[in-house]
């Protein structure tokens, strides 16, 4: 039985008795991607949907592990990423992104956009009838978009914004949590974890692992603290994020090893890196060019010598990079009840039942996949009757 901890004495001992919030927070775009492993599932018309019920089963099992009082999950939206690009213009070129395309856009290029995309999607749907098999991209998009309509139903909050990454939305719920709120990040991207604190971890699905202040060395290699010094000089390869030339994560840890376990700095670093070349310089010993150009900032990159100012502004995740139109409504809504007038689970069957999912239609995989769900929908009412 739980004891009871007087007031009195909770205050003179610094024991905390305030009621804590526990918050499940999902990288959509991360988990999804990582879901569609799952090929095994699909309709009488070709179409796969196994991500859609790999994600479903991995987020109620969680909720299940605990009593969380919600469940976000936030999405990239279109054209993510073009704030980063601004600040770096050669940011994810290696994944044939096309942001100055899509930039300084007038309100009728943007209507021709929407149009285009609108006969490309229609266009897709006529190959598929003919027998065309989808594309990565289109089997992505076509389950990320029933999945939404699904979570819709099952009280869990959802925010995508154009031009924002979902890790900003991330940093933004983080950094805006109240004193007594406990936040599980649900994602695959290791950048993340540079917001871990006592009260955030990260939950990696494929790995089945949660990641705490206390065994983030053991699991990342590097404390959170660190995570985003690291990427400034030694950039991000799936990003194409240029760092130091000649410096990547063995090299800097081979002359800078206290960067895995210490909390340290960019300017310990580069002091660092003038003892050592002084130390070779009094043996009569060459230079290390590359720790020549950490001092330097000599990079193969565009940022020139602004590489460590702009690696920060597009890795480091304490600041959001987020629209006008995006941090405006998020202030206004992101902790508001959600209305339960007109979601059931009458609706997520015929999601279902209309594409042709057959392996979620069964009522013992239908009752046992959607029952985990049932617990954060009573406390989401619960909280909508509160403030009412």
């Amino acid at each position: 039985m739980q004891q009871v901890v007087r007031k009195s004495l909770a205050q003179a001992n610094n024991i905390d008795t305030s009621t804590k919030h526990y918050h499940l927070l999902v990288d959509g775009n991360s988990v999804l991607k990582s879901s569609l492993v799952n090929k095994d599932n699909v309709n009488a018309k070709g179409e796969e949907y196994g991500a859609i019920l790999l994600f479903l089963r991995r987020i109620g099992q969680l909720l299940m592990k605990r009593d969380f009082d919600r469940c976000t999950v936030v999405w990239d939206g279109y054209n993510s990423g073009s704030l980063r690009w601004k600040l770096y213009a050669d940011y994810k070129a290696n994944r044939d992104k096309n942001y100055e395309a899509n930039d300084s856009k007038s309100a009728y290029d943007a209507y021709i956009d929407n149009y285009t995309r609108r006969i490309l999607e229609h266009s897709r749907k006529l190959q598929k009838e003919k027998g065309k098999k989808e594309t990565d991209d289109e089997n992505f998009q076509r389950q990320r978009d029933i999945l939404i309509s699904i979570l819709e139903e099952l009280f869990v909050r959802q925010y995508m914004y154009d031009d924002v990454e979902g890790d900003d939305l991330i940093s933004y719920m983080c950094k805006n949590k109240k004193k007594n709120d406990y936040i599980v990040i649900v994602s695959e991207d290791r950048d993340i974890s540079q917001l871990i604190n006592e009260q955030i971890c990260l939950y990696i699905p494929s790995k089945k692992i949660v990641v705490s202040p206390k065994n983030a060395l053991e699991h990342l290699g590097i404390i959170p603290q660190n995570v985003v010094l690291r990427k400034m000089i030694c950039g991000d390869v799936s990003d194409n994020i240029k760092g130091i030339r000649g410096i990547g994560e063995t090299t800097l840890e081979k002359y800078y090893p206290q960067i895995k376990s210490e909390k340290t700095s960019l300017e310990d670093f580069l002091g660092v890196c003038r003892s050592i070349l002084e130390e070779r310089k009094a043996s009569k010993k060459k230079p290390l060019l590359c720790l020549q150009n950490a001092l330097n900032k000599v990079t193969d990159g565009c940022q020139g010598d602004k590489i460590y100012e702009i690696n920060r502004k597009i890795i480091d995740l304490s600041e959001p990079l987020l629209t006008e139109e995006a941090r405006k409504e998020l202030e206004e809504i992101h902790d508001l009840p959600i209305d339960p007038e007109g979601r059931d689970l009458r609706n997520v069957y015929n999601i279902i039942k209309d594409n042709g999912y057959t392996a979620l239609s069964d009522a013992n995989t239908f009752g046992g996949l959607f029952g985990q769900y049932e617990r954060l929908k009573k406390k989401e009412i619960e909280f909508f009757n509160e403030k009412k």
